[in-house]
């Protein structure tokens, strides 16, 4: 155990990364990984929860294709479910229905993972639209050149395979459309409607509407709409790379500010004129403890002036935040003797990262709201220790008059805290204020855990 030592702590924390590669974080969303709540929101169930990942991603593909194809063997056993159980295998239209099969589940099937491997590929912005957009439209003509090459040798194979072949060996021919079909309504009532066979062959209105859907139905499934999304989410995720470093600069800025005030506040002229005043009283009555507080008014100077004027949080330990307290608080004792103050903090936490400036704020609300306001002896102590969870807690306690004589204590800065604390560590970190049962108040700031490199 470490009390009111003098021991300086080493230099701790990683580099900060730069701003250039910060603002470029969002831009390198991890494939696999869920984008961020504020692009997607957070109300999905089973059938859009592929919607919280990336366009044309694994997961994204894979819940697609599931929510999908699950719709679609629903649709056709409802649609056609009752009418091919009332029929014998001969009777059945089986080469339409694979025809149909293949149109309906071959995009939904081919084009997405396809679009996938093209994603995977890391390729700039446009070269991997257009690259998708040639995906989809492949898909959508290999579809089409299908359903006028290759549906009637497949329906012909599979006709011969179940025996609905005529005598010539010919299969027999069954109409399944799908789109909007208008057929003139014959002249006369005794004259008979032509075939199914020659209704498809006369209805080039039929043909047509089939034609598009099938069309539009390919482009849909192998994820032609889906470009749109991947349109939107990367126009979103650079609408957040945007806000994320304006929230950087502005915490630099507020962080500039509050070094600025913290440094004015510590060395301000009143400050050093009444621990002068202090000193020169001293003199005449107690020589002794005049030179002490010149000793501890320079300590404190060589404590906190290098560190205000440090370059980021990532320079700031506990053992340095802590050096500043200590002598900050020997200064005071030396001014008002009745102050009595402690430090405590184990060696091995020294070296942890403690964002600079908070904690020297505590123990100045501590001695201006509790101490100071007290008649008689009044103790001040600092103690840090570890969480359960390995996160970092420091406490700032006093017995002085609590919140009756300050409503709260706005200190130095506490609300500046909060601030920042929410800005590097969201809801991870907190500042909290409790009333102490024997008097005062204890100020706890809490860190989480520091994040291996």
């Amino acid at each position: 155990m470490l009390v009111s030592s003098s021991t300086t702590s080493p230099a701790g924390g990683a580099a900060a990364s730069s701003p250039a590669a910060l603002a470029a974080a969002p831009l390198l969303q991890p494939l696999d990984a869920p984008l961020p709540v504020a692009l997607t929101g957070s109300g999905h169930g089973w059938f859009t929860r592929y919607r919280r990942y990336p366009v044309f991603s694994a997961p994204w593909v894979r819940g697609r294709t599931q929510v999908f194809a699950l719709v679609l063997l629903l649709g056709l056993l409802t649609a056609g479910g009752p009418l091919l159980a009332s029929q014998t295998l001969a009777e059945m239209p089986l080469g339409g229905l694979a025809q149909l099969a293949v149109q309906l589940f071959a995009p939904l099937l081919i084009g997405p993972p396809l679009a996938l491997w093209v994603r995977r590929q890391g390729w700039p912005e446009a070269r991997e639209r257009y690259a998708l957009a040639a995906v989809v439209v492949g898909v959508v003509l290999a579809l089409l050149a299908f359903h006028q090459f290759g549906s009637e040798p497949l329906k012909q194979a599979i006709a011969e395979a179940t025996g609905a072949v005529d005598e010539s060996g010919k299969r027999k021919r069954m109409a399944i459309s799908i789109g909007v079909s208008v057929n003139t309504a014959p002249a006369a009532a005794a004259e008979p409607r032509p075939s199914a066979e020659d209704e498809a062959v006369l209805s080039p209105m039929t043909r047509l509407s089939n034609g598009v859907t099938s069309a539009l139905f390919s482009f849909w499934m192998a994820g032609g709409v889906a470009l749109w999304g991947w349109r939107r989410e990367r126009l979103g995720l650079a609408a957040l790379a945007r806000e994320q470093e304006l929230e950087r600069a502005q915490a630099q800025r507020r962080e500039a500010e509050l070094r600025l005030s913290v440094l004015a506040a510590q060395v301000e002229p009143h400050f050093l004129f009444n621990t002068l005043a202090g000193v020169r009283s001293a003199i005449a009555t107690d020589p002794a403890r005049a030179s002490e507080m010149i000793d501890r008014l320079v300590d404190y100077l060589r404590a906190a002036i290098p560190r205000l004027r440090s370059s980021g949080d990532s320079e700031a330990t506990l053992g340095g935040q802590l050096d500043i307290v200590r002598a900050y608080l020997g200064l005071m004792a030396a001014r008002m003797p009745r102050l009595a103050w402690a430090v405590q903090a184990d060696d091995d936490l020294l070296g942890l990262r403690c964002p600079p400036l908070m904690l020297i704020s505590l123990a100045e609300n501590a001695v201006k709201h509790g101490a100071e306001p007290k008649v008689g002896p009044v103790r001040v102590q600092v103690r840090a220790q570890r969480r359960a969870d390995g996160g970092l807690e420091v406490t700032v306690a006093d017995d002085g008059a609590g919140f009756g004589a300050s409503a709260g204590g706005s200190g130095l800065g506490l609300s500046n805290i909060r601030e920042r604390l929410r800005q590097m560590y969201g809801a991870a970190a907190a500042l909290t204020l409790k009333a102490r049962a024997d008097g005062g108040v204890a100020a706890t700031l809490s860190l989480p855990p520091e994040q291996a490199p």
